[in-house]
C-alpha cells in the first residue's frame, strides 16, 4: 500500500469539521492498520492539516473518521488547534484518537470586550496551494452554451481585450444577476470504446460584471480578471459558488468504481502531484465531490521466456486524486500523492 505523503500547504478548500457516525465503524476499526510508527502521543503544530496528520497515525488517511473519538467534554471537540493532544488509545480492542486540549492563548478585542482565541483550527486540507490547481472549466452542453450572453465588442474599439477593459455584452442576461464568467469551447471529450460523447469543456478566461441597464438587447460589462486575452464572441454564464462543503474530509466513493485518465487540464502530457486531472466517471456512476480514487499505471507487456507467450503485468498503484468537481459523465481531480507522473490511459479505482 503506498504512503500518502503530507501534504502541506495544498488546499485553501476547507476549515476543519468532521461528522462522526458510529453506527457503521466499530466492525471497521478492527480491520484499521496504524502507521508502523504510529505515536502514542502527538502534538498539534502550527501548519498541520488534518490529512497529514491521519497519515501520521494511519495506513490509510481516509479512514480517519473511524479513529477519532469526539470528546463530549471537550469545548468544539470537532475542532483541531495547534498545541492540541491527541493520544491513541484501545476501546474494545479497537484503536481512536482521544483529544486532549492544550493551552490556548486568547486576546481581547477592543471596542467589543469579548475573548477570541488567538490560534485557528487547523484545516482538513489547506486550499491555498490547491487554488492554483482547481480548474474553473466547465462541461457544458453545447447547443446550451452556444444561447449564453456573449462580449459583442469592447467599448474602445480594442480587437483583444483583458482585465479593466470595459466591453458590451449582448444576449440574455438574468435580471439579478451580476457576476458572471467568460467562457471558450474547449475540448470535446469521448469515450474511446463507443465515440459516446461524453462532455463539452467550457475553458474559463476571466469573470466580468455587469455595469449598466439593457438597453436594445446590449449591456455594458466590466472584466474584472482575466487569465488570457478575451475577444469577440466568448460567452458569458452566470458565477456559480463553490461545491466544496466546508465540513468536508476526503473520503472513498460509496460505490466501486472503475475508470480512466481521458484527459490532463495542463494539457501537457503528463501530470505531476497537485495537478488535475479528467476522468470518465461522474454523477451518473455515483462519484461525489470529495471521494479519493487510488491511480493505476497498466503493467508492462513482456513475454514469457519458456512458453514465448505475451504477458501483461499487474497494473501498479502510483497515487492517490481527490474528486473536486463532478458532472454526469465526467470529474476533475486533483492528484494528492504520486510516485511517477500519470498520464491519459491510467486507470483510476476506490482506494484498496
Amino acid at each position: 500500500m503506498m504512503k500518502t505523503p503530507g501534504l502541506k500547504g495544498l488546499i485553501a478548500f476547507c476549515a476543519i469539521g468532521i461528522t462522526i457516525v458510529f453506527s457503521a465503524l466499530t466492525a471497521n476499526a478492527q480491520n484499521l492498520q496504524l502507521a508502523s510508527d504510529s505515536p502514542d502521543v502527538y502534538v498539534v503544530k502550527e501548519g498541520d492539516t488534518l490529512w497529514d496528520i491521519s497519515a501520521v497515525f494511519l495506513v490509510e488517511p481516509w479512514r480517519w473518521p473511524e479513529i477519532w473519538q469526539v470528546n463530549p467534554g471537550v469545548t468544539d471537540p470537532d475542532l483541531i488547534y495547534p498545541g492540541d493532544v491527541l493520544n491513541l488509545v484501545y476501546m474494545d480492542g479497537s484503536p481512536r484518537i482521544v483529544l486532549q486540549r492544550g493551552n490556548r492563548t486568547t486576546v481581547r478585542l477592543s471596542p467589543q470586550v469579548r475573548e477570541t482565541p488567538l490560534l485557528s483550527p487547523i484545516p482538513a486540507i489547506p486550499r491555498q496551494a490547491l487554488a492554483g490547481f482547481l480548474s474553473e472549466n466547465r462541461i457544458v452542453d453545447k447547443a446550451t452554451f452556444e444561447t449564453a450572453p456573449y462580449i459583442l465588442a469592447s467599448t474602445t474599439g480594442n480587437l483583444l481585450m483583458g482585465a479593466g477593459h470595459e466591453v458590451y455584452i449582448r444576449g440574455d442576461i438574468e435580471g439579478s444577476v451580476n457576476s458572471y464568467e467568460i467562457f471558450r469551447l474547449g475540448v470535446a471529450y469521448v469515450d474511446r470504446e463507443n465515440d459516446e460523447v461524453l462532455g463539452q469543456e467550457a475553458v474559463n478566461l476571466g469573470a466580468a460584471s455587469i455595469i449598466s441597464s439593457d438597453e436594445n438587447g446590449i449591456r455594458k460589462a466590466l472584466i474584472v480578471s482575466s487569465q488570457e486575452e478575451l475577444k469577440a464572441g466568448d460567452r458569458l454564464l452566470p458565477k456559480e459558488a463553490s461545491s466544496i462543503d466546508p465540513r468536508f474530509f476526503p473520503r472513498p466513493p460509496q460505490t466501486q468504481l472503475d475508470g480512466n485518465v481521458i484527459g490532463l487540464l495542463n494539457k501537457e502530457s503528463r501530470a505531476a502531484q497537485f495537478e488535475s486531472l479528467i476522468i470518465n466517471l461522474g454523477e451518473q456512476d455515483g462519484l461525489a465531490v470529495g471521494d479519493l480514487l487510488a491511480i493505476y499505471q497498466a503493467g508492462e507487456v513482456v513475454r514469457d521466456p519458456l512458453t514465448n507467450e505475451r504477458v501483461e503485468l499487474p497494473a501498479t498503484e502510483i497515487g492517490l486524486m481527490l474528486t473536486y468537481r463532478t458532472f454526469e459523465k465526467l470529474s476533475y481531480g486533483v492528484i494528492l500523492s504520486l510516485t511517477q507522473p500519470s498520464a491519459v490511459g491510467n486507470s483510476v479505482k476506490n482506494p484498496q
